[in-house]
């Protein structure tokens, strides 16, 4: 294997129709009907050994608290789904990737997965290993055309310059079309999603809508083993002080002088976009994990990329399957913690449009309290500052915390939450309190009725006992001071 490609795909899902409703009731995991005949089994049992063991190592790897929304453990309240798609587990399927200089790339489709969580968002997930293409531009050119689910520039349909001629996923037993071929864009079909993509979705299933929460490309996984590259800057002598002295030498060329490892970290197939050698160098120094670097390991996290840069052999062949399960595992914890604060963000703004200052409606105030409700959730099961006692994974956790700065976010939407979840209860206290206004006049208005009452009571008898012989005129009375009750109490005591 000359390198290892994982693309990630997450969205923002909701049940068709429920778009109006409670945002706990557009986003039930329990509401999406899977397509009977579908292609996707829904998995959280492991089928062979080395699976078993693979997940046993994860979920060492990580504290219990975060396995929730790591594991599918296939009751109805879990708040995740996951499910893998059957047809690369039995057969020979293929992820192909066409330039339009004419160069077709055909990598080994693994497997497809796809994640579905109970705060509205999911990720679909390709696993790509590529046996025949070693060149280290070959790799960048996967990871950049590989990754794009429509066109950034509606010219690009033309020029090609950030899109493939087509992709393509052969060897699927659906009989929908897994090919995008983007010649079918316009400006008028902004953020329409790859072939590929909508009709895995639409195989699984008919009543969820997405959307996309990056842009127009899907997050990478990269694993590229080289053995030319990594010697150089690797000294496993720790003894032999000129031999490090030799490979950081090498590395700093390597990282701020070369150009490669920019390109790998920061997905660019051809030069750099990075024109200022100063702030590019600053970008490598920012993003790139330097730990195991002597070791002959490059570590890197970009907003876009997680990447690995190793000679990878019988001694470190444990690599790819950390990058593989592992720190995939926390790509897609950042992902969905970024994509369901995207999620709430929009949801709280589109409320917020809805907002009547001087009488809030009662169904709106339901659907602020179901958001912020839901939101108390994803914070205490979704929202993690650390996940693993590991020390390279606690720094490689803190690196993709601080590149796609989800705590800034979080702290950003916490406030809006927050804001409008006061707001909504000032504007039920100022309710409440003009009711209880309402009420107290209405037992005044009652007591001052009793005392009249009261007081004319002997009166009222006087006249009975000379009109005894019409008892209609004691009913009639009774009636008219109930029915004269019952109109101020509506009066001046609104239920609305």
């Amino acid at each position: 294997m000359h390198s290892y490609h994982i693309f990630y795909f997450p969205f923002k899902w909701e049940v068709k129709g429920k778009e109006n409703l409670l945002f706990s009731e557009q986003v039930n995991l329990k509401k999406i009907i899977v397509n009977p005949y579908s292609n996707w089994d829904r998995t959280f049992e492991c089928v062979n050994e080395i699976q078993k063991d693979e997940l046993y190592n994860e979920k060492q790897y990580f504290y219990k608290f975060t396995h929730p929304i790591l594991y599918d453990d296939g009751t109805t309240d879990s708040i995740i789904r996951h499910y893998e798609h059957k047809d690369p587990k039995s057969g020979d399927t293929r992820y192909i990737i066409k330039k339009k200089d004419g160069k077709l790339y055909s990598l080994k489709l693994d497997a497809i997965s796809l994640n579905l969580y109970s705060t509205g968002v999911g990720i679909l997930n390709f696993y790509l290993e590529n046996n025949d293409y070693p060149d280290k531009e070959d790799v960048l050119v996967i990871n950049q055309f590989g990754r794009r689910i429509f066109p950034p520039f509606i010219q690009d349909t033309e020029s090609r310059i950030e899109i493939a001629e087509y992709i393509e996923i052969q060897g699927l037993s659906g009989t929908r079309s897994y090919r995008e071929d983007f010649s079918d864009y316009t400006n008028q079909t902004p953020d329409r999603l790859a072939s590929f993509i909508e009709s895995l979705i639409t195989d699984f299933s008919d009543n969820i809508e997405i959307e996309p929460v990056i842009d127009d490309r899907m997050f990478v996984n990269s694993t590229y083993s080289n053995k030319t590259l990594v010697e150089p800057f690797s000294c496993f002598d720790d003894q032999n002080q000129e031999a490090i002295d030799k490979s950081e030498e090498a590395f700093q060329k390597f990282c701020f002088e070369e150009s490669f490892w920019y390109k790998y970290l920061f997905i660019d197939a051809s030069s750099p976009t990075c024109r200022n050698k100063a702030m590019r160098n600053k970008l490598v120094e920012d993003h790139t994990y330097l730990r195991w670097q002597q070791y002959g390991s490059l570590f890197g996290f970009s907003r876009y990329s997680l990447v690995l840069l190793a000679d990878i052999n019988q001694d470190n062949d444990y690599l790819p399957v950390h990058m593989r399960c592992m720190y995939s595992r926390m790509i897609e914890m950042v992902l969905i913690t970024r994509a369901s604060i995207l999620k709430f963000s929009g949801e709280t703004t589109e409320v917020s449009k809805l907002i009547n200052v001087e009488k809030p409606d009662r169904d709106l105030i339901n659907r602020i309290s179901s958001i912020y409700k839901e939101y108390i959730g994803f914070v205490n099961q979704y929202y993690f500052r650390e996940v693993t006692a590991q020390d390279q994974g606690i720094e490689l956790y803190n690196l993709m915390l601080r590149t796609l700065r989800i705590n800034d976010y979080t702290k950003d939407l916490d406030n809006e939450i927050e804001e409008l979840h006061n707001y909504v209860s000032l504007l039920e206290d100022n309710r409440r309190n003009t009711n209880a206004t309402y009420l107290n006049i209405f037992v005044v208005i009652l007591t001052i009725i009793t005392v009249i009452t009261g007081l004319s009571s002997i009166n009222y008898l006087l006249i009975c006992s000379i009109f005894q012989q019409f008892r209609w005129l004691e009913i009639s009375i009774g009636l008219a001071v109930c029915i004269l009750g019952i109109i101020i109490f509506l009066k001046f005591f609104p239920f609305s």
